[in-house]
């Protein structure tokens, strides 16, 4: 994962666990002891975070780890136990690997919007 891409997957945690608690980014930043603007950028992805930032995050959106605010690292290998059976005969192995690439990356998204859950 590139450092833009931490960022914003981090900054999409933050702004959706916020949103189900019912916090205002400015009720986030009083518990977190950061401006109001400083969550819009986290949020955004726009703002690098200092570890003692994502101590107090996580505390402030109740979350029970430190490790659920942080992003799920992308897996490049397509999982092993991942068997994509397609039907149609005429799908090269170049694009079964591309397909299987896609799965596995909606899957690693999809599992990274459920932290928290």
């Amino acid at each position: 994962m590139s450092d833009e891409t931490i960022y914003a997957a981090f900054g999409r945690i933050v702004a959706a666990r916020r949103r189900k608690l019912e916090l205002t980014q400015a009720e986030l930043a009083a518990r977190v002891g950061v401006s109001r603007a400083s969550i819009a950028n986290i949020e955004s992805g726009r703002q690098n975070v200092l570890l003692h930032h994502v101590y107090s995050l996580a505390s402030a959106l109740e979350f029970s780890k430190v490790a659920d605010l942080l992003p799920t690292p992308h897996r490049s290998e397509p999982q092993e136990d991942l068997a994509v059976i397609l039907s149609d005969d005429t799908v090269t192995a170049r694009e079964k690997a591309q397909i299987t690439d896609l799965i596995v990356s909606a899957l690693a998204r999809r599992g990274s919007t459920r932290t928290g859950s």
